[in-house]
């Protein structure tokens, strides 16, 4: 590694010597405007199905939508990120930990056939599928990113960015066929790329779109249906829905998860630094910053997203307005995370018990939908979490509803 570095430094200005100094060159080169020399693509080809064959193969699609000089490598590959398929959910009390925090004091706690390991202030990922909630811890996802399963006869795929702290809960159908989903183990504009091991077509993750491969080719306009997601503690889900299923820590994998939780660190200065630059993302001025936390809600055809920064429905309770062409309401949930639904006649306030709209009618809110005193209802919008750069780079059209 030196000597590249030392290689890299007699070509181009920097001098990065210290121990991320490789981080901090792929920075730098992402600010760059550099025009490839020619044969760059097949130089580039012929690199990954050298020294990583299982990456050179997926990379070496067509057709495809993007440049090859802005795919980066993760840092792994498909045979290393494995992703987590047909895991086990159990009742919420088996896994329980409670405020437990270390191992003694959760040995304390009342034995089960499982392993209590859920703490309060974990971080879950929740979702509800035919009418039954579960929940997925992201330190158990980490090593994973992604997750296949098929709940009340629904197969889904649970998708996570790392670096753009993005969970994404997509439909594995498409058509009649449904697609085991996997990290292809590279990087566009700071986000994922995944594949499907069917016919290996690469797909962006924050999206939903193919991007290279089979389906692109006969498919161009597809977009993966989404279900509504949930970031928030443990303890705000199990107390919103104490019927809950969660998932059970003993994977099939000979993983010591203990290792991610609360270790995440280094991940954590990718979403919150500003001056750290996510790879291959090109800095721009703009509206928000960088990092900022939003709720997108995508085109029905994947091209333009509408994102609501999560301070501004911190702040205000609720952020009432349109987006493509449908008036839109978003709160903070039960669980303090915010939800999106089709808006009742605005303007829009926030009170205790729910939304007052503009004839005065009290609607409440429920993870599926708002529901008024009279039985009217305005259905849940699936959205999809993430930092503002995710989308600002990833659709061709971002508008800012606050």
């Amino acid at each position: 590694m030196a000597r590249v570095a030392d290689a890299l430094a007699m070509l181009a200005e920097p001098n990065f010597d210290s121990s991320h100094a490789w981080v901090e060159w792929e920075s730098w080169y992402s600010q760059q405007s550099i025009e490839p020399l020619s044969g760059f693509d097949e130089w580039k080809l012929q690199l990954y199905h050298s020294y990583l064959p299982p990456v050179g193969g997926l990379l070496d699609c067509t057709p495809r939508s993007f440049d090859l000089q802005e795919i980066r490598w993760g840092n792994c590959d498909r045979s290393f990120l494995a992703a987590l398929n047909g895991p086990d959910f159990v009742a919420s009390e088996a896994v329980d930990a409670g405020d437990a925090t270390t191992a003694d004091q959760r040995q304390d706690i009342k034995k089960t056939n499982f392993e209590r390991y859920l703490k309060d202030d974990d971080i879950v990922f929740g979702f509800e599928l035919g009418g039954v909630q579960y929940a997925v811890p992201r330190w158990v996802l980490f090593p994973h990113e992604l997750l296949n399963a098929e709940l009340q006869d629904i197969p889904v795929s649970l998708t996570y960015c790392t670096l753009c702290n993005a969970p994404i809960l997509y439909d594995r159908r498409v058509e009649d066929e449904t697609h085991t989903f996997g990290s292809s183990g590279m990087l566009a504009s700071g986000n994922k790329v995944m594949y499907d091991e069917e016919t290996e077509t690469l797909w962006d993750q924050h999206a939903g779109v193919p991007i290279g491969g089979p389906f692109l080719d006969s498919h161009p306009d597809l977009v993966l249906d989404q279900f509504p997601i949930t970031q928030t503690t443990w303890n705000e889900w199990k107390t919103e829905y104490p019927e809950t299923l969660a998932l059970d820590i003993e994977t099939g994998f000979d993983y010591d998860y203990t290792q991610y939780d609360g270790n995440i660190g280094f991940f954590e200065h990718y979403w919150n630094k500003e001056e750290i630059v996510q790879p291959g993302v090109h800095r721009e001025d703009s509206t928000l910053p960088e990092k900022a936390d939003v709720y997108g809600l995508p085109s029905s055809d994947g091209s333009e997203v509408w994102v609501v920064p999560v301070s501004a429905v911190s702040e205000s309770g609720v952020v009432a307005s349109e987006a493509d062409g449908r008036d839109i309401v978003a709160v903070l949930d039960a669980t303090s995370d915010v939800a999106v639904y089709k808006a009742p006649p605005r303007p829009v306030e926030r009170v205790d018990d729910g939304l007052i709209d503009a004839n005065g009618t009290l609607w409440s809110v429920t993870r599926t939908e708002l529901v008024s005193t009279g039985g009217d209802t305005r259905k849940r919008i699936p959205g999809r979490h993430g930092l503002w750069f995710a989308f600002r780079t990833h659709y061709d059209d971002v508008h800012i509803v606050q």
